[in-house]
């Protein structure tokens, strides 16, 4: 990725200032109230992501060239840490999602070592399955 967001690189740098984990995740999880929720209608069969224990829904809107990410999970600490995984890919182009390093990103903001081994492999298939989605957005 080219260009990091300025919305990602601010909540890098409020998770990075924080002094202990639970201060990190009152951060964390205030800031993914910035995310609207998704559509009641939208959460179908066909926008649930499978391989995470809370219950997650995915949409990936736009075009190629400007793709959006809307999410929501039954889980508060689920929603917010897919909010800090994919702020990074809010915006970008489909190829700049394909060539993200969710495992960087996530060891740059310094939360992939807090996450536990279940939370870890949910939250990599939900990042999975947006780099997947942007790809099927249309080029314009």
């Amino acid at each position: 990725m080219t260009t990091l967001p300025a919305e990602a690189d601010s909540l890098r740098q409020q998770l990075l200032a924080q002094g202990n984990w639970q201060e990190t995740y009152r951060v964390l999880l205030l800031a993914a109230k910035t995310q609207a929720s998704l559509d009641p209608d939208q959460r179908t069969p066909a926008n649930r992501v499978h391989g995470c224990e809370a219950q997650v829904y995915l949409r990936v809107e736009g075009t190629q060239q400007h793709a959006n990410y809307r999410f929501q999970s039954d889980a508060r600490m689920v929603q917010a840490l897919i909010y800090a995984s994919l702020l990074p890919l809010q915006g970008q182009t489909a190829e700049a999602a394909m060539q993200f390093d969710a495992s960087a990103w996530l060891t740059s903001c310094g939360l992939e070592k807090q996450l536990s081994p279940s939370r870890s492999n949910g939250l990599y298939q939900v990042i999975k399955a947006a780099k997947a989605a942007a790809q099927t957005l249309p080029p314009t």
